[in-house]
């Protein structure tokens, strides 16, 4: 059976006088449910109550199928990512930076880690966002299938960042221990009796708590260390010096 049509092949359907349902409105109310429920409450079901349509059938004249919503949604989100006019000069810096910007949408929609390999991202926004990577890269002088391994390993990166974010937040919230001191009161009565059979774990987890950490939060002398922006620097030394890549300034 042939698959079908991607979204972008498929023109916007002329308004009914019956309907002011719109493509664009479908888009809205989908990202609102992922980001507020997760990709799995994601369903052509949910998605036409929330725009009072009278089945979801009625949706797949705007969007063809769910798969067309879901095109729809990851291209949407690669359109929040700011990109400069050009790139920096420097590879290092631009990619960088470009990888932060992109860290700083998907926490915004952490289901795009769920969803964004289930589909081949051909859309517009996509497409644009690629085409810049690839033009802040290709003055390294590289292969193809080496810049692959570049961006590839960037995007695991990010991408399993915000899996791992989506999962961790379905489990803080099916348990409701939403804040970290409450998760780590709760944890602590059940390790406790349990550390001294593990000391270095114990040395660890007791000096998460520890004065010097707490100290440091509190007076501001030192930025609370964002586990995704440290890893994304040392994946990038990494591959500077695994590539013989220029470092940049």
């Amino acid at each position: 059976m042939d698959p079908h049509p991607l979204i972008w092949s498929l023109p916007e359907p002329p308004g009914r006088s019956t309907t002011s349902l719109s493509r664009a409105e479908i888009l809205r109310a989908g990202l609102a449910i992922a980001d507020a429920e997760g990709a799995r409450a994601l369903t052509m079901r949910r998605v036409a109550a929330a725009v009072g349509a009278s089945t979801p059938m009625s949706l797949y004249r705007h969007v063809g199928s769910k798969d067309g919503l879901v095109d729809l949604m990851l291209d949407a989100v690669y359109g929040e990512i700011p990109l400069p006019r050009e790139p920096d000069p420097h590879w290092r810096i631009a990619l960088e930076q470009m990888a932060l910007d992109t860290w700083a949408v998907l926490s915004r929609h952490l289901w795009f880690g769920e969803l964004v390999h289930t589909r081949p991202p051909v859309g517009p926004n996509a497409l644009r966002y690629f085409d810049f990577r690839f033009a802040l890269l290709e003055p390294l002088g590289r292969s193809a299938d080496e810049l692959t391994l570049i961006t590839g390993a960037v995007d695991g990166h990010l991408f399993g960042s915000a899996l791992q974010s989506a999962e961790e937040r379905r489990m803080r919230e099916r348990v409701g221990l939403r804040e970290d001191d409450q998760l780590t009161a709760a944890v602590e009565p059940i390790l406790e009796p349990l550390l001294d059979r593990y000391p270095a774990f114990a040395r660890w987890f007791r000096g998460r708590q520890g004065p010097a950490r707490d100290s440091a939060e509190s007076t501001g002398d030192a930025r609370p260390l964002d586990a995704v922006e440290w890893t994304l620097a040392c994946l990038l030394d990494g591959l500077t010096a695994r590539l013989g890549l220029p470092r940049g300034s």
